[in-house]
């Protein structure tokens, strides 16, 4: 393995990745966390990675001058598989902004690990927020979640025997809901676009996956 190239390879697919991919960047980010000592199962997974994208190198990412200027955001973590949590935002019918990344804390619940992803969007709304304001009017950026746990903790801002144990940097969500800076809006798990990048998926829902996030032929 030593002879193997395989810190180069995860620096060229980080590129995709982050730039142009978003469809790789939870399978990118898996394997990257192994680059002080990979193995050779992992040397594989960046063959397969290698063979998507010449597979798929008709794909782009694409926007629509007849698309919405809205800024929409999605957030979504995987308590029970990697904890992982990511976040993407769409506008003009194509994604903008993207990231995968370990939870920095454990998370006891489902609930916990949805606030966690809920903080991260929208700490990446302010930036954009701020970006937009010289540009648009300013408007609350809809944020879409799909766990009704973790947006009532955002709405209320309250604890309660279950979410009491959340840490308190997690509630400043309730704040910039209270000030109007995002709203928070449920969205069931087949429609969440942020879903591909905390778990693997299925190849339909892999297409689907491209199709919410602007990824096309």
């Amino acid at each position: 393995m030593k002879k193997l190239p395989f810190k180069e390879a995860v620096g060229c697919l980080s590129f995709a990745a982050q730039v142009t991919r978003p469809d790789v960047s939870y399978v990118v980010n898996a394997v990257s966390q192994f680059c002080s000592k990979p193995g050779r199962q992992h040397w594989e997974a960046i063959k397969k990675i290698i063979r998507y994208l010449k597979s798929t190198t008709t794909k782009k990412l694409e926007y629509s001058k007849h698309g919405s200027s809205e800024l929409v955001g999605f957030g979504d973590a995987d308590w029970g598989g990697d904890p992982d949590t990511g976040y993407v935002f769409t506008m003009q019918g194509g994604a903008i902004s993207w990231n995968v990344k370990k939870q920095p804390t454990v998370a006891l619940s489902s609930c916990e690990a949805e606030c966690m992803a809920l903080s991260r969007t929208i700490q990446e709304t302010m930036w954009w927020t701020n970006l937009r304001s010289q540009i648009f009017e300013e408007e609350s950026v809809l944020i879409h979640c799909n766990n009704q746990g973790a947006i009532s903790i955002a709405g209320n801002g309250a604890y309660n025997p279950q979410t009491k144990h959340v840490s308190i940097r997690y509630h400043f969500v309730h704040e910039s809901l209270k000030e109007g800076v995002v709203k928070v809006k449920y969205i069931p798990t087949t429609d969440q676009p942020a879903d591909g990048f905390t778990k693997p998926l299925a190849v339909q829902k892999q297409q689907l996956f491209c199709e919410l996030v602007g990824v096309t032929d």
